[in-house]
């Protein structure tokens, strides 16, 4: 049995899985927390006593990391103080291989192999056959990528398309923008659509309403927005919606993604009916010129938390190897 060990490592959570002969274990998949233990070396211990025998014979481990330095031995995680070394869980857990890459190239990998099941069509377009494919969402970050098909295999795009500048549109926006960039200076979008950047969008409005902050977690802004309890959380969250569909958008007409946009990360999934019905595709459309060669475009929600987990095992393949960092046993 070829057992291996997946694993999708964001800012705030680890999830987990297992791949046996090429075939995911869905009973496999396990969400543990990453800030509370410094080395993922760890985490990962703790998972395999989770799993017991379960999670016997794994001879290679594929993690897709939130991290710009994808490319060394040692990996430090872009959005948190963890970090660990490829050689060290080779030694610790007597692997035959690990490796990792970036989480947004592993869930465009992801794409290639994600189930239909865990895709909900947002917008059916008019999809052309190996076409290129864009893939973005929001988490602890914001990520970027996308598919370029190369004859025989999909090649993903490597990238920080996070740290693109917002630019405001309205006069309400730019007092906004000029909040948060008094404290960081180049406002990107990853600073608006991102968990934390909901609570830093959130505290900016409260600054300008000249109110004292409720909420202090972006699931709590998040939570009232959708149950309408709150003007400003409602706000941010319009803003979310907004400002994805043009980040969205601009990456659908960079790189010319006919073959799907696909919309993956953390928060968006839980966003459910609010997000369906807010004005994301509005905005993602909205290109001028060129808003009818995006509506031709299909737009997929990545559902559940297995995108970059199923990208990661595809990292394996051999075609993917110059695309982040792989440690063998000696």
């Amino acid at each position: 049995m070829n057992l291996v060990l997946t694993g999708d490592i964001g800012g705030t959570n680890a999830r987990f899985a297992l791949f046996s002969d090429g075939q995911y274990l869905e009973s496999s998949l396990r969400t543990l927390p990453v800030a509370a233990k410094p080395d993922l070396a760890d985490t990962i211990a703790d998972y395999f006593s989770m799993l017991g025998d379960e999670a016997k014979g794994v001879g290679k481990i594929a993690l897709s990391v939130a991290s710009t330095a994808e490319y060394a031995d040692a990996i430090e995680l872009t959005n948190n103080n963890v970090s660990f070394k490829l050689s060290d869980l080779v030694t610790r857990f007597g692997l035959q291989q690990a490796r990792v890459v970036n989480d947004f190239t592993a869930a465009a990998l992801g794409v290639v192999s994600l189930p239909e099941k865990n895709l909900t069509c947002l917008h059916a377009g008019n999809g052309v056959a190996d076409a290129p494919k864009a893939v973005l969402g929001a988490g602890t970050g914001l990520g970027v990528s996308g598919l370029i098909h190369a004859g025989t295999h999909w090649v993903p795009l490597q990238g920080q398309g996070g740290h693109v500048t917002m630019i405001a549109q309205t006069e309400r926006e730019l007092a906004i923008r000029n909040v948060i960039a008094e404290d960081l200076g180049h406002v990107s979008a990853e600073r608006y659509l991102s968990g934390p950047g909901t609570v830093r969008v959130y505290r900016a409005i409260c600054q300008l309403e000249q109110v004292s902050p409720e909420f202090t977690k972006g699931s709590q802004i998040t939570s009232a927005a959708i149950d309408g309890s709150c003007n400003i959380s409602k706000e941010v969250m319009e803003l979310f919606c907004k400002y994805l569909g043009i980040v969205a958008g601009d990456l659908a007409v960079t790189l010319g993604s006919e073959g799907g946009i696909y919309i993956a990360g953390g928060i968006v999934p839980h966003l459910g009916d609010y997000f369906i019905k807010s004005d994301f595709l509005h905005w993602l459309h909205d290109k001028g010129r060129f808003s009818e060669f995006v509506r031709d475009m299909p737009v997929y929600l990545m559902a559940g938390d297995e995108p970059a987990i199923y990208g990661a095992f595809q990292s394996l393949q051999h075609h993917y190897d110059k695309f982040g960092y792989t440690v063998y046993a000696c």
